[in-house]
């Protein structure tokens, strides 16, 4: 008789709680989960809730990582369990077989680790990786980043000026939705490729550079917004640039480690930078998952004959 497919999902926000539970409903499969809270007792289908790894009785076929999988570039990110122990991403690898499938959301903290899990010859996959899956993580990040927005202004974004930086999936998807609901929007990104895809979505384009115009300059547009979104995940505002933006506009940042805003900068401006990170995971933990559920299925070789079409 064959052995069901082992999984071991481990650490994450709600979105993978649920994935574990989603994935312990499948046919021929046998989830363990770690450093994922308390059981949601709520569902029928549990996985074996384990406290430590020393638990573990088989290794995984599977290992299942959060998304962003780290934060530190050494150990794994476990929001639902934050008086845990740090868990060293080494202890996880440890667990694994060479023929170990791993799953993850890679962002340039957790560059190291998919790279030794390529030096053992273990499998690593980014969710991001799949285009699709981005595609809908990015605009379920940009429909709770407005919603943040429309929670915290005292006005309506219909006829606000907001500012978008970036050039990627979330600041395409924020463009979209905020000129749609009636907001005057500027679009700063690098390439002409991505300003001109702002400017058919319906957007002011500015290159980069246009930031740090003075005020009363032809493009100087920081003093005249009161919503900004960052979507790049590099400094590229400094005090100079801050110190234009009025006290009283929200300025919401979304890109992951570093961020785009100077630490220094910051403090010495004054402005104050709501950090809005795994919206999704905050906003729509079923839908992820589900998303997350299909990517992996798609994606294994040996899961997706498990998975219903």
């Amino acid at each position: 008789m064959n052995q069901p497919l082992h999984i071991l999902t481990a650490g994450g926000d709600r979105r993978f709680s649920i994935l574990a539970r989603k994935l312990a409903s499948t046919d021929g499969v046998r989830v363990t989960a770690f450093a994922q809270g308390n059981p949601e007792t709520a569902s029928a289908a549990q996985p074996h809730f384990i406290r430590s790894l020393s638990e573990l009785d088989t290794p995984p076929d599977l290992l299942v990582l959060p998304l962003p999988l780290t934060r530190t570039g050494e150990t794994l990110s476990v929001p639902l369990e934050k008086d845990r122990p740090p868990v060293f991403l080494g202890e996880l690898l440890a667990c694994c077989r060479q023929d170990t499938r791993v799953y993850g959301g890679l962002t340039a903290a957790g560059e190291d680790f998919a790279l030794l899990c390529q030096k053992h010859g273990i499998s690593f996959t980014d969710y991001l990786s799949d285009e699709a899956f981005a595609l809908k993580n990015a605009d379920a990040t940009a429909e709770a980043a407005v919603a943040l927005a429309i929670d915290l202004l005292p006005v309506t974004l219909r006829g606000t000026r907001v500012l978008v930086t970036g050039g990627g999936r979330i600041a395409r998807s924020l463009v979209r939705i905020l000129c749609a609901m009636g907001a005057e929007v500027f679009a700063a990104a690098r390439s002409n490729a991505q300003r001109c895809e702002m400017a058919l979505l319906g957007a002011h384009p500015l290159p980069l550079t246009d930031l740090a115009r003075p005020a009363g300059a032809q493009g100087g547009v920081l003093s005249t917004v009161r919503l900004v979104f960052n979507t790049i995940p590099a400094p590229v505002f400094g005090r100079e640039e801050l110190v234009k933006i009025p006290p009283d506009t929200l300025i919401i940042e979304l890109a992951s480690s570093p961020g785009g805003f100077k630490p220094e900068a910051v403090s010495s401006s004054g402005r104050v930078i709501v950090r809005a990170l795994s919206l999704p995971g905050k906003t729509a933990p079923e839908s992820c998952a589900e998303w997350l559920k299909t990517l992996i299925c798609e994606k294994d070789p040996m899961l997706g004959n498990h998975c219903p079409v």
